[in-house]
């Protein structure tokens, strides 16, 4: 897209998101345009009126006239920014809201692109550090247009002064078009150095302030991810990486200051080239009208009046340089917003709905199946064909790498197959409406998360809970017990981040509740990759002896390492190089040549 075309569209989303942002942002801009000319123009009026001797009362109507206008404008003006300043704090609520809403919504194998992550990182640090997208649009758009309605008024009231306010025919050098050329000139030059300084210092500064930026990136990860996390301090003391650890704060610390003082030195010189640029426009302009009123072109009482509107019009076209740089620099992150939020949801999401069966009789079945991750070439799955049985207990084992995750991952349509068919009751898994199908598998992955919610909200994994349910599937993932020792019980908080009274789980409670979530669910497939691995021994047997009990009659899948975890399984599955190479019981795998009993040859030496 060109940068006409990118602008367009991000101003597009803000008017559909933020309609009372744009209309008090015109609103505003039209106001704050226009206020500064009018006790300028009051000013010159009273003036003029004591000169040709007009009477105090008349005076005084004017003075209060111009001053009551002079407050309802401004006070148009403050409440429009008022509105303007509340309708950015929601746009930014909203920008962030969509982010999340299309994190939510866009292929599994997207957030895992890394590319396209970096997008959304750029984009959250825009956030941060220069309040979002929405704030950079309407920054410009609001100087922008307060520029413009002030050169606009400016001609307005200006224009007499090159023309000549008597009716005496004038000549000279001074009455020619010549000396107003020169002024325009100067002026021009004043705003080209004012804008070239601008934009180096910007280049220059604002790399320096990058630098700031990743400094502060490593300070926020080592305060929020290290220092604010119990389990993280364990390893700081065992391992003694105090001194690692502060070493890297203080000396990305210093970095960053470095960083921010000379990002701070840059733009206070830019700062003074500004100034400097201003003051000689300035006095350009005064002695300009100094001597045409000398000459008698223009009358002693718009002396003020011009010379103010002129250098007021001045900072407009600076303020209207700026506002195009800011529209630059919105295109520039805008792009990186729009191709977030452009992510090109590639997997097929089929209409067909899912049968509803209250006997759970779902098959699946690999068909030639192969499977290859997006940009890479090697085949993770090769060419597998299979059958899943229906209320079947099956155990998937394999050394890392074999395929086992990949596997799950395809059955749960985290990533779509690259060759070959998935079927459901004989029915490409694809063809089926996502969310129904979705439905049908519940997995504990072994990267789990428990959220700082309530216990209820986190088992029902919604905000509405079935208390029974929430009970039961506690009770059947061995936190009964724990439960009734909560004083909130279900309300109960994890964790303190949200309520001071929460209640911190160990890491074997937390994986429970997984389990539990997945139980609540009761979906017909369950999949649990490693549910014991921070159980404690006991703790895992009553797992183990309550599988049954857990899953009841739905088709269960059971990925470990540990062999001898997978004994209560009917049926084991080996994987190795992305295909099953061995399937049976225990007892028949155990007892013939094979990578399975390979394995259990090498772990059954610790099994006491």
């Amino acid at each position: 897209m060109s940068d006409f075309q990118v602008l367009r569209r991000l101003y597009a989303l803000y008017a559909k998101n933020c309609k009372d942002s744009i209309v008090a942002c015109v609103v505003t801009s039209l106001f704050a345009g226009i206020k500064p000319y009018i006790l300028l123009v009051l000013s010159s009026i009273l003036i003029e009126g004591m000169i040709s001797g007009t009477d105090f009362i008349t005076l005084v109507q004017y003075a209060a006239a111009g001053l009551a206008i002079n407050f309802i404008v401004g006070a148009v003006e403050a409440k429009g920014r008022e509105v303007l300043n509340g309708s950015i704090e929601n746009c930014l609520e909203r920008e962030n809201r969509d982010l999340n809403e299309i994190s939510m919504q866009i292929d599994y194998e997207n957030l895992e692109n890394k590319e396209k992550q970096e997008k959304k990182r750029r984009h959250e640090q825009l956030v941060n550090t220069r309040g979002g997208i929405y704030w950079m649009l309407i920054w410009p758009l609001d100087k922008g247009l307060t520029a413009v309605i002030s050169i606009i008024t400016t001609a307005v009231v200006a224009v007499p002064m090159f023309f000549g306010e008597n009716a005496v025919e004038a000549h000279g050098f001074w009455a020619s078009p010549v000396p107003a050329a020169l002024l325009f000139v100067l002026i021009a030059l004043c705003i080209f150095g004012t804008n070239k300084s601008s934009t180096v210092t910007n280049k220059i500064g604002g790399r320096y302030f990058d630098g700031y930026n990743d400094a502060s990136k490593l300070l926020d990860y080592v305060v929020h991810n290290i220092l604010n996390r119990s389990e993280t301090e364990k390893d700081l003391r065992i391992f003694a990486q105090e001194d690692m650890i502060k070493n890297t704060c203080f000396s990305k610390s210093e970095e960053g200051i470095a960083c921010l003082r000379k990002s701070r030195r840059i733009f206070a010189l830019q700062d003074l080239c500004q100034r400097s640029f201003s003051d000689f426009c300035l006095i350009a302009v005064y002695l300009y009208v100094a001597v045409r009123a000398y000459m008698g072109y223009i009358s002693i009482s718009n002396v003020v009046l011009y010379a103010s509107a002129i250098v007021k019009c001045i900072d407009s076209l600076q303020y209207l340089t700026w506002a195009i740089l800011g529209w630059n620099r919105a295109i520039e992150f805008g792009r990186d917003y729009l191709d977030y939020l452009d992510f090109d949801n590639r997997q097929y999401k089929g209409t067909l709905p899912v049968e509803k069966r209250r006997d759970n009789r779902f098959l699946l079945e690999f068909d030639h199946v192969s499977f290859k991750y997006p940009e890479s070439d090697i085949y993770v799955i090769k060419d597998l064909t299979t059958t899943l049985d229906i209320g079947g207990k099956m155990a998937i084992v394999g050394k890392n790498g074999s395929g086992k995750t990949t596997f799950i991952k395809l059955i749960c349509r985290l990533y779509d197959v690259t060759e070959g068919e998935i079927r459901l009751n004989g029915i490409d898994i694809r063809k089926y409406d996502y969310e129904q199908y979705m439905r049908l598998i519940s997995v504990v992955f072994q990267d789990y998360r428990v959220f700082a919610l309530q216990l209820g909200e986190n088992i029902a994994a919604s905000e509405e809970v079935d208390e029974k349910l929430a009970r039961t599937a506690l009770e059947k993932a061995g936190l009964a017990e724990r439960l009734q020792t909560l004083t909130d019980g279900l309300n109960t908080y994890v964790g303190k981040e949200f309520e001071n009274d929460g209640v911190l789980f160990s890491g074997g409670e937390r994986q429970k509740m997984a389990i539990a979530r997945a139980i609540y669910k009761d979906a017909p497939f369950v999949i649990m990759d490693e549910p014991t691995a921070a159980l404690d021994p006991i703790s895992e047997c009553e797992v183990y002896a309550g599988f049954d009990r857990m899953v009841g009659s739905k088709t269960a899948m059971y990925i470990s390492h540990r062999l001898a975890s997978c004994r209560f399984c009917e049926d084991i599955l080996v994987f190795d190089g992305g295909r099953i190479v061995q399937r049976g019981s225990h007892d028949k795998l155990v007892g013939e040549e094979g990578l399975y009993r390979t394995l259990w040859d090498a772990q059954a030496k610790y099994y006491a």
